[in-house]
């Protein structure tokens, strides 16, 4: 992500406490090269839900009201 903005970067804050709570179960004294592939794709996983929902969440609300 190149020059995010303010409501990316707020996305990336929960994102990453999303990563926190998984490697709170792993053990934080886990290295990133001693994780196994699942535990690493389970990482991934949870960045990215947490950005995409943060991002969603955050979306301006359009009216979806049809005007006639």
């Amino acid at each position: 992500m190149i020059d995010p903005d303010e409501r990316e970067r707020q996305a990336l804050q929960t994102a990453m406490k999303f990563m926190g709570e998984l490697m709170a179960e792993i053990g934080w004294a886990t290295r990133f090269n001693e994780l196994s592939a699942e535990q690493a794709q389970a990482l991934a996983e949870a960045a990215i839900d947490g950005f995409q929902e943060a991002m969603a969440a955050s979306a301006p609300k359009t009216d979806m009201e049809i005007p006639f």
